[in-house]
């Protein structure tokens, strides 16, 4: 009996010891700048009058895409709602959904990986740092099993990681792109063609998965709810491909996936003339980031395709 004490005790003193721990330590470079460009740009999304254009994507949505050359197509005010691949698409909905209204207008180049994702690792994510020490008023409101899953979430390389950060954060080390290179509507900026040139041989030597895209995950199961509910409400979403390097080869039948995912919810789906493929050098340090320059003109060919093709609202 004693012993069956003595280990309960050890194993509630090892669950409290668990959350003391990761209640206090977060890995502040690498994901501390989720909440608060979410923060920014819902601040921003807010401020706009409906009609706007929202565009939505991970990285490539950021990189790639520029609400300026948007709105200087589209005639609307935009904001880039766009987070990471690594934030699990359910969680980036739930902050997404409600800065939008009737006769909104959301541009989606999700990236290619993001339409495979199953459950378990959609809610295996950042988002789940971010749940647990940032947005705690979205954690309580999820089912026992995912506030369980976030809290789960935490490692021992997780800890590792998070002492280094805090103590790179304190000494003033910054990464390339954070905050202070957002543009005011949510657009990474100050990645020029220059400031690439290290990466090139890296994006020469990347590759993409190329088998076919599924009929059914759990990605495209939250998609297909999302473009449903925005169609009941009277909101435009429009899908397309994200930017890739010309070297890579990828499969048209993927633009057809594609197309009828997002039109038999009843939304849109386009196709620029390059299919989003532009030269190695258009590239900044990723295979779905185009560098400042490009990214300005593709977004307008972007705004450009969205202002002659679709219906009016």
């Amino acid at each position: 009996m004693h012993k069956l004490l003595a280990f309960g005790v050890a194993v509630l003193t090892s669950v409290l010891l668990y959350l003391a721990i990761f209640s206090v330590v977060d890995r502040p470079l690498t994901l501390g700048e989720i909440p608060e460009s979410a923060r920014l740009k819902a601040a921003y999304a807010s401020s706009l009058p409906s009609p706007k254009l929202a565009i939505w994507a991970g990285s490539n949505g950021r990189y790639s895409h520029r609400c300026s050359a948007f709105t200087a197509s589209t005639g609307l005010p935009c904001v880039n709602l766009s987070m990471a691949v690594g934030v699990g698409i359910d969680f980036q909905l739930l902050q997404i959904e409600p800065l939008l209204q009737r006769g909104d207008l959301v541009y989606m180049p999700l990236e290619y990986e993001q339409y495979r994702v199953g459950r378990e690792e959609m809610e295996s994510g950042a988002e789940n740092t971010v749940l647990v020490h940032h947005r705690q008023d979205i954690l309580w409101t999820l089912s026992p099993a995912r506030i369980a899953r976030a809290w789960g979430s935490f490692d021992l390389p997780f800890l590792i990681h998070g002492l280094i950060e805090t103590g790179l954060d304190k000494f003033g080390f910054e990464r390339r792109s954070g905050i202070g290179s957002l543009s005011p509507q949510g657009d990474e900026t100050g990645h020029t063609a220059a400031r690439g040139q290290p990466y090139q041989a890296f994006i020469r030597a990347a590759a993409i998965d190329p088998r076919p895209l599924p009929e059914r995950s759990h990605a495209i199961d939250v998609l297909g709810a999302f473009l449903d509910r925005a169609r009941q409400r009277g909101i435009r979403v429009v899908g397309g491909l994200p930017t890739l390097p010309d070297h890579l080869h990828i499969d048209p039948a993927r633009d057809q996936q594609l197309r009828a995912l997002f039109e038999r919810h009843g939304q849109h789906f386009v196709v620029l003339p390059n299919r989003s493929q532009y030269p190695l050098d258009c590239f900044f340090d990723a295979v779905y980031h185009l560098n400042e320059e490009c990214q300005q003109k593709h977004s307008a060919a972007v705004g450009r395709l969205l202002a002659h093709s679709l219906p009016p609202p």
